[in-house]
């Protein structure tokens, strides 16, 4: 029997994938909803995403869209939209190709010249920082201006706080890039037809743990928070003990928690582990859905360069991108701005309106401002090098392996294997053993 904590995308994809193994397990999940961060609203007719507005499909994702009857209800992104970034004041146009690279407004001939210089570098070091790194390769007018908030935006962070070795180096190293990323990108590998299709769906993303729930609902307990994880009395395996006062003996034990949260419950049986997870920092972002006019925008959407006074870190035009008509999606505070966060939510949204129609020329009103954390995976993730955990327990989250959707339906896929190797511990009779109250 495994016991999943956290009923997001992570913990139900485990989940999925256990059950198709014939693997018994339980999930817990403290909030009366599944789905973690994912999470979307109707409001006038009109789908707002409070977090993740689409998602790259990987063939695993496939799999489990079609296993979970989604199909019909994909919507795509077109591959051809525009991305831009915002440079005083301006809307200017992400270069994706060589050409692009060579005749785009963001970045000036100087700069074009320095960044030319990049494959006569030398790869990153471990004592790196994303935002060094990016500066050393291709110069600051464009680690400010391109790469910077582009990097940056996937995490709300600050890459000059975030080491190369803990975020940029798995991407380099998926794309087989060694040395030279300026050689892969002359060479198309940063073609954007041939990566994954972006999608969304039609009620939202929240759609998609919402159909995996429907697949593992009778192992789901939702409402039920986790107060308690100990050792079992005889030393194999472990209790889960819950606020409602059940306690669930398991053989292993999967946290797909945030790491605070994770924390509490290793505090007894793993404190320096503990206490190392209770230290990574998480970013707060505000999510700001604007109401406009429809057909006026087409693309992406769009970052800020970074040395802007504008507070907004970037939008998403839902308009254009997902054909949800006259939404837009703005991101402001994170890590280079963490004080606007202590504004109240009509003041956020206020600077939401009047930034975008500064950029845009479009008057909008604010539909919505909600409020989400997100890993910053900054220099604090050296907490996370020669962290030792108990036997049995496991970590599966976004604070510990790559972040988005497919990069947690990779990880849970993973995990899934891993437990399908492992040996039984207990026999079927003990690990299927639930009682009410404490445990003997």
């Amino acid at each position: 029997m495994i016991g999943i904590i956290g009923a997001g995308i992570t913990g139900l994809t485990l989940s999925a994938l256990l059950e198709e193994r014939g693997i018994p397990h339980v999930v817990l999940e403290a909030s009366s909803r599944p789905g973690g961060v994912i999470r979307s609203t109707r409001m006038d007719g009109r789908i707002l995403d409070h977090g993740p507005q689409r998602t790259r499909v990987t063939p695993e994702l496939s799999r489990l869209i079609k296993r979970v009857g989604l199909e019909e209800e994909i919507v795509e992104v077109s591959p051809d939209l525009p991305l831009f970034v915002c440079r005083d004041g301006r809307l200017r146009r992400v270069p994706f190709t060589a050409g692009g690279l060579l005749s785009t407004n963001l970045i000036s001939t100087r700069g074009k010249l320095r960044a030319l210089m990049e494959p006569v570098t030398r790869g990153w070091t471990d004592e790196e920082t994303v935002g060094e790194f990016i500066s050393r390769k291709f110069g600051r007018e464009v680690y400010d201006n391109l790469m910077g908030p582009l990097f940056g935006g996937l995490y709300g962070s600050d890459p000059g706080r975030m080491y190369v070795r803990h975020s940029l180096a798995s991407t380099m190293e998926r794309m087989g890039i060694s040395r030279s990323i300026l050689w892969r990108f002359f060479r198309g590998s940063f073609n954007r037809a041939a990566a994954p299709a972006a999608i969304s769906f039609r009620e939202g993303m929240e759609a998609l743990p919402r159909a995996f729930h429907r697949e593992v609902a009778h192992r789901v307990h939702l409402s039920t928070p986790t107060t308690e994880l100990r050792r079992a009395p005889d030393g194999v395996g472990w209790l889960v003990a819950t606020e409602g006062g059940e306690t669930f003996e398991v053989d292993r034990v999967v946290l797909t928690v945030p790491a605070e949260r994770a924390a509490e419950l290793l505090r007894t049986e793993a404190p320096e582990a503990a206490a190392r997870l209770g230290l990574l920092r998480y970013n707060r972002l505000a999510v700001v859905h604007l109401e406009g006019p429809s057909g006026q925008l087409h693309g992406l959407g769009y970052q800020v360069a970074y040395g802007s006074r504008i507070r907004t870190r970037g939008v998403t035009w839902n308009d254009s991108a997902m054909g949800r008509p006259g939404v837009f999606t703005a991101y402001l505070g994170g890590a280079r701005d963490p004080g606007l966060l202590e504004l109240d939510d009509g003041e956020i949204g206020d600077i939401a309106r009047r930034e975008f129609q500064e950029v845009t020329g479009l008057d909008t009103e604010p539909l919505n401002v909600s409020r989400m954390r997100i890993p910053s995976w900054d220099r604090s993730w050296t907490l996370l090098e020669g962290l030792a955990l108990p036997e049995g327990i496991y970590l599966c989250s976004n604070y510990e392996s790559r972040v988005g959707i497919p990069g947690r339906i990779t990880r849970a896929s993973m995990m899934a294997r891993e437990i399908a190797s492992l040996p039984t511990i207990r026999p079927k009779a003990q690990r299927e053993r639930r009682t009410s109250g404490s445990a003997a």
